[in-house]
Formats: C-alpha cells, structure tokens, sequence
C-alpha cells in the first residue's frame, strides 16, 4: 500500500506566558505566617449594624435591646430602664381604715405635756400616802402634796380643763370648713342686674337673697333662727311709694308737669 511509507506530521500550539520576564520577590516571614494560617478555615460572624427607622414600632426581648444598645452606645453609656412591677394585693395603700383614726402629732408627745406629768404626780402621791418619807427626791413636779382637794370637776386638774398650764388639744378632730369671706357671686349683677362682662364673667349671675354666714349666726344666738315671720305684709309695696315726692331728687325744683309711667 501506498499510504504506509507516510509519515504522520503533529503541530503543538506555543502557550504564550505572560510576565515572563519579571523576577520573583522572595517571601517575608510574616507573609508565610499568613500562608500557613490560610490554610486553617475559621468561621467569623460579622454584625451588621441595624439601621432604625423611627417610623416602624415593634416588640422584642430585652436581651436583643442591651445588645443593640450597648454596640451602639459606648462603654461608658449607662442603660436607663424602668421597671413596673404589681404587688399582686387587692387592698388599698395605705392603713386599712384610710386615716380615719389617724391623730394629729404636731403637739407634745401626750406622755411629755403637762397633764401626764400632773397625773404621774398625782400617782406618787396615792402611792405615798400614809407613809414615812423615804428621803428621795423625784423631781420638782413629784413633790409631796398634803392637801388632797375634793374628788369634782372643779378640783381634780387631771381632767385637763381647769388646770393651770397648757391644756392638752384634741387630735382626732376632722373639719372641712367653707368660709363665706368671698362668695363666688357677682356683685354687680345681684344689686344691679347688669354686668359688664356679660356671658364671660367667672362669677355666679344670682340676685336671690342670701343671708351670709355672720347674718346665720347672729339670728342663732337671738334664738330666730329657722322661724317664720308672721308679718305679711313685710315685703308688701305700699301705695304711698308710688306717688311723686315732694321735690325732683335731681335739681330740687318743684313738678311743673310730671309724666307718670308705670
């Protein structure tokens, strides 16, 4: 066969290296740290910064809001939170009966005034009675008194109201007092029926007769008090009002020709 004396020609393509020429830079120590440590595969969770939009509200745990806090805040930012917790009681603060057994402690201790210390004296002396003196001194209040007064009102002191000295207040009073110095009624429109502040005055528009406090209290100590007048005529107009006086209240001058309205 004519094919077999051939011979088989092969053609490999050049490979073009780029950078060739250029020399190779010899590597640091630090850089074949770096090599070797490349190697080593370590996982590191990155934290991105959450970005707040104040129009968004939402609920989370309060482990999640330290954390975003104290990332965003510096370590020297302190956290401000306040906590509300219930005691869990049906019943109210405070006593059980609201103070109303409550006394008033601005006065003397009622075991320091001077009616416990008359009453103590009266004590020692109802111990000491018939005996001999024992030579000791008790105080300038405890001396011993020989005269006993009788057994009233009048002569025993230890009852707090006649005794010589500071008597002893009450301290369980409970007053509510309204004084009627400055009635809320406007004056102007209760003698004259007019005022000039119209709709926007902040007193009472009222012309009804009331009796002030002083007027209660005289006619309580006169003994008229809550008793009906038998006059009926007391507020009747009489027909000699309503003629003409003698003279004009204006220029003194007598009525040429008067004009009568009613």
């Amino acid at each position: 066969m004519s094919g077999i004396g051939e011979n088989c020609s092969f053609v490999f393509k050049k490979l073009k290296l780029k950078n060739r020429g250029m020399r190779k830079r010899h590597l640091s120590e630090s850089e074949e740290e770096e090599e070797e440590t490349e190697g080593q595969q370590v996982v590191k969770h990155t934290k991105r910064k959450m970005k707040t939009n104040p129009n968004l509200q939402s609920t989370s745990r309060s482990e999640k809001k330290e954390k975003s806090a104290k990332s965003d805040q510096s370590s020297d930012s302190d956290d401000f939170r306040v906590n509300y917790k219930s005691n869990k009681s049906a019943m109210p603060s405070g006593p059980s009966d609201q103070g109303a057994t409550a006394v008033v402690e601005i006065d003397t201790e009622q075991d320091k005034d001077a009616q416990a210390i008359f009453e103590r004296r009266l004590e020692i002396n109802k111990e000491l009675e018939g005996k001999e003196d024992d030579k000791v001194y008790r105080g300038l209040n405890n001396y011993t008194q020989y005269f006993k007064p009788k057994d009233t009102a009048a002569g025993n002191a230890s009852s707090g109201m006649v005794r010589k000295g500071p008597i002893r207040a009450p301290a369980n009073l409970r007053a509510t007092v309204r004084w009627d110095y400055q009635p809320d009624i406007c004056k102007d429109y209760k003698e004259t029926g007019f005022c000039g502040f119209g709709d926007s005055c902040k007193f009472l528009h009222d012309r009804s007769d009331y009796k002030h406090g002083w007027q209660l209290e005289r006619e309580w100590n006169e003994g008229s008090y809550s008793q009906e007048s038998d006059d009926d005529t007391k507020y009747e107009i009489h027909s000699d009002e309503e003629e003409l006086p003698f003279k004009c209240v204006i220029c003194r001058g007598s009525f040429v020709d008067p004009v009568v309205s009613k």
